[in-house]
């Protein structure tokens, strides 16, 4: 059986959210555990409500499209926090 196109863009896709995964994922390491965790949490949260809508039923209508950006901008915010983190880590760095 031959690949598709819809087969090889669902592999690039995944291909890149792993990548960004494992990018955000090395990044919080770096931190203090408990400014990891909680920046963790907060993307978490975020990705479950913007995938949410691949496993609620099509009924409900607008509530999905609430959801999704509801869980963009809760993602957007944890990753803005660990934006901000890196910036101050960086620049304690370069003091010393």
């Amino acid at each position: 059986m031959a690949i598709g196109t819809n087969e090889i863009l669902l592999g690039v896709i995944i291909f890149v959210l792993a990548y960004i995964t494992y990018t955000l994922v090395k990044q919080l390491r770096t931190l203090e555990p408990y400014q990891a965790r909680r920046i963790q949490d907060i993307m978490v949260t975020g990705a479950i409500l913007y995938w949410l809508n691949l496993f609620t039923p099509r009924e409900l209508g607008g509530q999905t499209l609430v959801l999704t950006t509801a869980g963009m901008l809760i993602f957007l915010y944890g990753y803005g926090l660990l934006l901000i983190e890196k910036f101050r880590e960086g620049r304690r760095e370069a003091r010393s």
